[in-house]
């Protein structure tokens, strides 16, 4: 006998997504706390019998003024202790219902689940969800394995790779973990480099700090930063959630870019996430349809030089609960992104567009 209940045991909640296939980060406690001054965070789980849970949804509400409804967003999840038919309906059922009391008119999720395992999308379909290819998080990625000793992994780097860490190396460029206030700080100052450089919208600092101080209490975050004679050339916001360390931002100067800092930063990553018994190095996102002229086509081939096997996700799944309000939003959502981008950016896609 199932029930769908909501967890309030934080390190309960951990434990089973952490040990789950297509844990997240974006699916861990703390992630709903990160995002608590917009969305209300409702940690929804399937419980077996003895208690036990079977399926868990870290789902974030966001309230629309004035209209009375709201969006529900589950990032990365729902996570399943194992694929079964009846528990993915019964979870979106009670979603459902979940979603009818917030007012909520539409579900979206974006499950760690790859592409090719069909069955699970047609279970999803079987629930009333459909794909959407206007993706919130980036469907590709590249997951290098860091379990092998150090030498083993630098033999599998590119070969330009491999030469660009020792040249940064060789030039004196050093590395420095800066898990701090100033580390925020430092590493912002880059991000907002970055984002003129190659005009893309970023968070306000303040999210970087809220979102530094929620997961360093639980020694799930780290700040790296590449200096050459005391400049900070490139830094790295990495979080640590279960086996999994994330590239989740980086951002870098325009000044002594030849000096390569940005493959020896991550080089120094990979290094500290070993020390500490990580297995997995997630550099997050790439295109899923990689192309000469896609915008993130230099990210991709930096990122392929430290491994070659890609990996895309299903993409994005929403569960439509009023078609009306669902459509008044996507075109209102729709014209408001484009315009801010447009005026800020001077572009009308985003990157994460298929």
């Amino acid at each position: 006998m199932m029930k769908f209940t909501q967890i309030d045991d934080e390190n309960k909640w951990n434990a089973f997504i952490q040990a789950s296939p297509g844990a997240s980060i974006l699916q861990g406690y703390e992630w709903g706390k990160v995002k608590s001054s917009s969305w209300k965070p409702f940690y929804t789980a399937v419980l077996d019998e003895d208690e036990n849970i079977l399926a868990a949804a870290l789902i974030l509400k966001r309230a629309l003024p004035f209209v009375g409804r709201s969006i529900f967003y589950c990032p990365r999840g729902p996570i399943f202790k194992n694929q079964n038919s009846e528990l993915i309906s019964f979870l979106f059922t009670s979603i459902s219902e979940l979603a009818k009391k917030e007012n909520a008119f539409v579900f979206r999720c974006d499950p760690e689940i790859s592409e090719n395992e069909t069955e699970f999308v047609k279970n999803l379909r079987a629930c009333g969800l459909r794909y959407n290819p206007e993706n919130i998080q980036p469907r590709g990625t590249i997951i290098l394995d860091v379990r092998p000793d150090a030498d083993t992994l630098l033999k599998s780097f590119h070969h330009k790779t491999r030469y660009n860490i020792k040249l940064s190396e060789k030039k004196g460029v050093t590395i420095e973990e800066k898990n701090s206030q100033d580390g925020v700080d430092v590493f912002y100052k880059l991000f907002r480099i970055t984002s003129e450089r190659d005009k893309f919208l970023i968070l306000q600092k303040s999210y970087f700090t809220h979102l530094w101080k929620t997961l360093s209490e639980k020694n799930m975050c780290s700040i790296f930063i590449a200096c050459y004679d005391g400049k900070p050339l490139s830094a790295v916001f990495m979080t640590v959630f279960g086996k999994t360390m994330t590239y989740l931002y980086g951002a870098s100067s325009n000044e002594y870019r030849n000096l390569m800092p940005n493959h020896l930063v991550h080089w120094h990553a990979i290094e500290w996430a070993k020390s500490r018994g990580v297995e997995y190095y997630d550099f997050w996102g790439i295109p899923s349809h990689p192309h000469e002229q896609h915008p993130l086509w230099g990210v991709y081939r930096f990122k392929k030089g430290f491994c070659e096997t890609e990996t895309n996700w299903i993409g994005t799944f929403e569960l439509i609960f009023n078609s009306f309000w669902y459509v008044v939003f996507e075109k209102a959502a729709k014209w408001f992104k484009m315009g801010v981008r447009f005026l800020k950016t001077g572009k009308i896609k985003t990157s994460l567009e298929e």
